[in-house]
């Protein structure tokens, strides 16, 4: 190949006219990889949202009776359960939220806990209303995070 040809292969690519072909053609590829990505995992997942996961469940011991909190740390849902009901909330900053029942003591017979004070991955405490620095204890063995709610 010669110092011409090799010139004239410059000149063909760095031409204006040219510049548009290999744009389009990584943004179309990036574009593909993109939607075929997001296809092949609703088509694994069955759905375009991923699978919900399972809430650990913790038991816990207070002066007016037991209850259970389901709660995993990174999701911003909870549910507390005794033998007089149960309740759904969320969590945001390590405060609950139960949707206008925070101080309601009919649902569970007790107030629901207002916030949590220490988590990890076999206890969790928390504190409320009628619950003062409760732990409740996780006995379940570590699970993969992927499942179904089973509740």
């Amino acid at each position: 190949m010669s110092k011409n040809d090799t010139g004239s292969i410059a000149r063909f690519i760095l031409r204006v006219e040219f510049i548009p072909y290999v744009v389009f053609t990584i943004i179309g590829a990036a574009v593909l990889y993109v939607v075929g990505t997001i296809g092949f995992d609703a088509i694994r997942n069955g759905s375009l949202l991923p699978p919900p996961t399972k809430l650990e469940r913790y038991d816990c011991s207070a002066p007016f009776g037991s209850f259970s909190i389901h709660y995993l740390h990174g999701t911003d849902r909870v549910k507390i359960k005794s033998m007089n009901g149960a309740l759904d909330g969320s969590v945001s900053q390590n405060r609950f939220d139960w949707q206008g029942f925070a101080n309601d003591r009919a649902m569970l017979g007790f107030a629901p806990p207002a916030e949590i004070l220490f988590e990890d991955g076999k206890t969790l405490r928390i504190t409320g209303p009628d619950i003062k620095d409760v732990t409740c204890t996780n006995t379940v063995e570590a699970t993969p995070q992927r499942r179904a709610i089973a509740q």
